[in-house]
């Protein structure tokens, strides 16, 4: 099949699971999406949260937040959520919360009802939706509230600066956050073709390198106007929990689905994927992948691990199946915690 979009996110962690580690989860379900609601994209941002073990069980402790009445996003997640626990349905409606997206970004003319959105960017504004509802004194690009979910366990802090290695001089450097970190699949297969030409084979440790080499960008001269041409280094300032990846393609027609699948690696160390980290837990962290969100036919549907069953399992709205056979082989999966968006790492 031609995928043209994908959502990964990746979790790591530190040791075994250990059923005290085990979160109980009720019975996976699915989301409803009726003919002309175009709910995919938020159906799998949904499936998403709820089966990150560590977002679920953060936002359950979360009990105070600026309400927004009918556009409350926050308010809409909780009861979506308690749906998830405690309904005996098998599959739910998600329309509180497209309800309350539409509201809260109308001025936009974002997430509006009945109309096809993307499921990273939905993903993406759900987490600073619910920054502003529960640390809405900060601003979202220096947040250190340490209740703040997004920025304490998905936000990856930043700065990218160029530095020249003939003439020592460096730009002046650019500080941000990102939730998602998006790479261009025909950077990332160029990239592939060029570090395999230099080794014998691919190795499982070339994934998070590949994607730093993927997403160092366009050639820039020297700040000094000393000749060389440079390009940008993005240094890591914190050690996120869940890394998100964002496979970005060039057009809806591209016969690069096959090499991008090849290409996608199980394991991310946060060392290899940044220039530099200045954390040591960073330096030391391995992420695995625990999930993956397709977009295939103007349609999302979603792969993710579920820790409980010790399975992956495939949400396409209404319709949930287990995954059997190698169809993501992911190694040592007592290492792995959850699944998310695009392709999604957890520590």
């Amino acid at each position: 099949h031609h995928i043209l979009k994908f959502v990964l996110s990746c979790a790591g962690g530190n040791g075994m699971l250990t059923p005290r580690t085990m979160t109980s989860i009720a019975p996976s379900k699915g989301l409803s999406n009726e003919p002309g609601q175009n709910s995919c994209f938020l159906n799998s941002a949904l499936q998403v949260l709820w089966h990150l073990d560590i977002f679920r069980r953060s936002f359950r402790q979360l009990t105070t937040h600026k309400c927004m009445e009918d556009s409350c996003i926050f308010c809409a997640l909780k009861s979506i959520f308690a749906q998830f626990q405690y309904s005996s349905e098998k599959v739910l409606p998600s329309d509180a919360l497209r309800s309350a997206l539409a509201k809260t970004f109308q001025d936009e003319q974002r997430f509006q009802l009945g109309i096809m959105d993307d499921a990273a960017e939905c993903f993406e504004n759900i987490l600073m939706r619910i920054h502003f509802h529960i640390a809405e004194e900060t601003k979202e690009d220096i947040c250190t509230a340490r209740h703040c979910i997004p920025h304490q366990k998905f936000a990856m802090t930043l700065f990218e600066q160029c530095v020249c290695s003939s003439c020592g001089a460096s730009s002046d450097p650019l500080p941000f956050i990102q939730m998602v970190h998006y790479i261009s699949t025909t950077s990332l297969c160029n990239q592939a073709v060029k570090m395999l030409e230099t080794r014998e084979k691919a190795t499982p440790g070339m994934f998070g390198e590949l994607l730093r080499n993927a997403s160092m960008g366009d050639l820039r001269s020297c700040p000094s106007q000393c000749g060389q041409q440079l390009r940008m280094a993005r240094v890591l300032l914190n050690s996120p929990e869940i890394i998100t990846i964002g496979l970005v393609w060039d057009s809806e027609q591209s016969d690069l689905a096959e090499d991008v699948i090849h290409t996608l690696g199980t394991c991310l160390r946060l060392g290899d994927l940044f220039y530099r980290v200045t954390e040591e837990k960073a330096r030391q962290s391995e992420l695995y992948l625990v999930g993956m969100v397709c977009y295939y036919g103007k349609h999302y549907s979603t792969f993710f691990f579920q820790t409980k069953i010790r399975r992956w399992m495939y949400f396409d709205d209404a319709h949930v199946k287990e995954v059997y056979g190698a169809v993501l082989v992911v190694g040592h999966t007592d290492n792995i915690n959850q699944l998310t968006v695009y392709l999604i790492y957890y520590l």
